[in-house]
C-alpha cells in the first residue's frame, strides 16, 4: 500500500522562533522507498522537529506494481502558499546578466542642502514643508505652531524646505476655499488676479533673499485639482517631477539657506558599495553586504573585500546555517554557495556590534536605518521572484542574494539598497518587502 506523507515542521532560528509549514507530495512512490520531506531554509542541525504522518488514499493496483520514481513535481507550502520546488540549481552571474534590478529615481522628496556661507551670518527662519497624501498638496509655513496643527490633521511633516531671511522681497500666500489649496507668489499681479477669482489673500508668508543666494524652483501640475504647484530648492526634484508631466515655471523666489529632511520620512545613509563580480568574489554577496555595513560604522575601514572574505567561517556539511558553503571566490550551479544569518552574525561580531534580527518586519528594519544602522538583508538576485529549490539541507532560494538596506523615503514608498551586484539604488518598498518577507532574514550592524 502506498501512502502520502505530510510533514509539519516548526523550527527555531538562533534566538528567534520562526514557524512555517512545508508539505511535500509525490503521487507515486514505491512501498519499499522511505517517505521523506525537507524543511525550510532556517532549519539547522541542532534544531528538533515534530513529525506527524497522515495516511492518504491507496494507489491503484497498477501503480503498486510500478517501481520507477515519480516524475510529478514536489510541492511545498511556504508561508501559506503552495509552490513547486525546482531542482537544486544555484543561480549566479548568468541570472544577474539576464535580469535587471528594479531601480527607480527618487520621487516626491527633496535632498537636504547645506546652509550657504551667507546664511551662517544672517538671521533666518526655517520654512517647514508638509505633504497631504490625500490631496497631493505641499504646504509651507514658517510658523512652528501652524506646522504642528497641520501635522495633527494628518499631513506628513517632511522637514525644513529652506531657510528664509527675516526681510527682503515679500512672498504672498493665497488660499482657495473651494479646492482647499494654497498658493505662494512674489508677484502682486498674480496675487490680485487670484483674489478676483475667489482666492483669499492670507498676507505675507515669508521673504525672498534679495541677494538671490539659493534658487527656489516652481512647477505646475496641469492635471491636479489641488496641490497643483510645487516649490523646492532641489533641482533634481524639479527635473524629476517635470519628467512626470509637471510644467517648469522657473524660479519662484530665493532662499538664504538650505533645508533639512525629516528623518521620520526620509533617510539615506549612503553606505559604500562593493561589486562582488568586479572584485573576483562571484559568491560573496553576504560578506560584501556585511563589510559595507561594518565600514559605514567605522569598523575595519582599511580592509578590502577579498581580505575580509578570507576570514569567512566555512560550513563543514554543506548547510549555510552552519557557515559559508563552498568558496565566495567561485560559483557553480551544484554548490549552494551562501551563508545564513546565524553564522554571519557570529562572524560579524568579531569586528563590530552585529545582531541577528531575522523575523523582523520591514518597519523594524527601517527604524534601524533611521537610527543610523545599516541592515544586511537576504533577498534574490535583482529582486526576481523566488525560485525555491529542494536542497539536501532543506528548501532554499535557488536565486539567493544579499544586499545592505541603507535608506528610505516614506513619501514615495521607496527604500534604498547597496547591492553587491547592481550598485546603489532606490526601489519600490513594495518590491523589496515582497521578496524580503518570504524569509525575513536580516542582520543589523549598530
Amino acid at each position: 500500500m502506498k501512502k502520502k506523507v505530510l510533514l509539519v515542521g516548526t523550527m527555531l532560528v538562533s534566538s528567534l522562533v520562526m514557524s512555517a509549514t512545508i508539505v511535500l507530495a509525490e503521487d507515486t512512490v514505491s512501498s519499499s522507498e522511505a517517505a521523506t520531506a525537507v524543511g525550510i531554509e532556517e532549519a539547522v542541525n541542532e534544531q528538533s522537529s515534530d513529525y506527524q504522518t497522515v495516511e492518504n488514499t491507496e494507489a491503484t493496483a497498477n501503480q503498486e506494481n510500478e517501481t520507477s520514481p515519480s516524475t510529478e513535481p514536489q510541492i511545498a507550502i511556504i508561508n501559506g502558499e503552495q509552490v513547486v520546488l525546482e531542482p537544486p540549481v544555484k543561480a549566479g552571474k548568468a541570472e544577474a546578466d539576464a535580469t535587471q534590478a528594479p531601480k527607480e529615481e527618487l520621487r516626491e522628496g527633496f535632498a537636504s542642502r547645506a546652509r550657504s556661507a551667507r546664511s551662517a551670518s544672517v538671521q533666518t527662519i526655517p520654512m517647514y514643508r508638509l505633504y497631504n497624501p490625500n490631496s497631493g498638496e505641499h504646504f509651507y509655513t514658517g510658523n512652528a505652531a501652524e506646522r504642528d496643527k497641520v501635522q495633527k490633521a494628518g499631513w506628513r511633516y517632511e522637514g525644513i524646505g529652506w531657510q528664509a531671511p527675516l526681510s527682503g522681497d515679500p512672498v504672498y500666500r493665497m488660499y482657495n476655499p473651494n479646492a482647499g489649496d494654497h498658493h505662494y507668489t512674489m508677484l502682486a499681479s498674480e496675487r490680485d488676479n487670484l483674489k478676483r477669482h475667489g482666492w483669499r489673500y492670507e498676507g505675507i508668508s515669508w521673504y525672498s533673499d534679495k541677494n538671490k543666494s539659493i534658487k527656489v524652483y516652481r512647477a505646475y501640475n496641469p492635471n491636479a485639482k489641488a496641490g497643483s504647484h510645487n516649490y523646492t530648492i532641489d533641482y533634481n526634484e524639479q527635473k524629476n517631477i517635470i519628467k512626470h508631466g509637471w510644467r517648469d515655471e522657473g524660479i519662484a523666489w530665493y532662499a538664504t539657506g538650505g533645508g533639512q529632511q525629516n528623518t521620520d520620512n526620509y533617510k539615506l545613509l549612503g553606505v559604500k558599495n562593493y561589486n562582488q563580480y568586479a572584485l573576483g568574489a562571484p559568491s560573496g554577496c553576504e560578506g560584501a553586504s556585511l563589510l559595507q555595513a561594518l565600514q559605514y560604522k567605522g569598523k575595519i575601514t582599511n580592509w578590502g573585500l577579498v581580505q575580509f572574505l578570507n576570514t569567512i567561517p566555512k560550513s563543514t556539511n554543506g548547510n549555510p546555517n552552519n557557515g559559508f558553503v563552498g568558496s565566495p571566490f567561485s560559483e557553480n550551479s551544484y554548490t549552494y554557495s551562501a551563508i545564513y544569518p546565524a553564522p554571519l552574525t557570529t562572524w560579524g561580531k568579531k569586528y563590530g556590534n552585529v545582531t541577528n534580527i531575522s523575523g523582523s518586519s520591514l518597519n523594524t528594519l527601517l527604524n534601524e536605518v533611521k537610527n543610523g544602522n545599516p541592515v544586511v538583508t537576504w533577498v534574490t538576485i535583482n529582486f526576481q521572484p523566488l525560485q525555491w529549490g529542494n536542497w539536501n539541507f532543506g528548501v532554499a532560494a535557488n536565486n539567493n542574494h544579499a544586499v545592505t538596506l541603507d535608506g528610505y523615503n516614506k513619501s514615495s514608498n521607496q527604500v534604498h539598497v547597496s547591492d553587491p551586484i547592481s550598485g546603489s539604488y532606490w526601489l519600490s518598498r513594495t518590491t523589496f518587502e515582497t521578496i524580503y518577507n518570504a524569509r525575513k532574514y536580516a542582520v543589523v550592524v549598530r
